[in-house]
């Protein structure tokens, strides 16, 4: 068999471990929210707080911030800080058992005194990304494998608490879905990775 058609093999293999997972102009947006291609912005900001708000479109109130994100009401407050506004992006996709989703996330926030916090939920789960006592420093990954199938709920967010000043920011970007090979895509990886090898084999003076 020729080297071509053993390539051809392998790139079948990988093209099935693939998952459609959320698409970059799948988003539904609230608030001060920016989607460049996938990569999304969300900030705390007024449109009267320049250079902070990235869209036009001023934060949203949180009684709007919480049913966009997917949460109860009060979910998003801090511990004695009430949250009052913030941007939240949301889309819905199909999942696998096993499809893993990733995406890495930057959090920056002005605020001084009270614990701004940036978020993920997914199908309902609210985890918190940083505060502004706890956010690290530069890009993080984050990932989860999802246990069953169905149409999984994703939503990305960021609140002001305890005031309505000092603007946070988060940034989302490269979010994916990768799927676990099937049988069949393991089949087809080893089966080009054998032709591969038997071929070089042959080719051997």
């Amino acid at each position: 068999m020729q080297r071509p058609l053993v390539l051809t093999l392998l790139a079948l293999a990988a093209g099935t471990a693939q998952a459609a997972g959320p698409t970059p102009a799948g988003w539904s947006l609230l608030g001060d929210t920016l989607n460049a291609s996938g990569v999304l912005t969300l900030t705390t900001a007024y449109t009267d707080e320049a250079p902070f708000n990235v869209s036009g479109a001023p934060a949203a109130f949180i009684d709007a911030v919480e049913p966009a994100a997917g949460v109860a009401a009060y979910a998003l407050d801090g511990a004695d800080e009430p949250a009052y506004e913030g941007s939240v992006a949301s889309q819905s996709f199909v999942v696998q058992a096993g499809d893993t989703l990733s995406f890495d996330w930057a959090f920056t926030t002005q605020e001084t005194l009270f614990q701004d916090h940036a978020f993920v939920v997914l199908d309902g789960q609210l985890i918190t990304l940083a505060t502004r006592s706890t956010a690290p420093a530069g890009v993080q990954g984050f990932s989860h494998t999802f246990s069953g199938a169905g149409t999984a709920t994703l939503a990305f967010g960021v609140v002001d608490t305890g005031d309505f000043l000092g603007v946070s920011q988060l940034v989302v970007s490269d979010v994916q879905l990768a799927a676990v090979p099937e049988p069949a895509t393991w089949a087809l990886w080893l089966a080009g990775a054998g032709l591969l090898g038997a071929g070089r084999r042959r080719a051997r003076p």
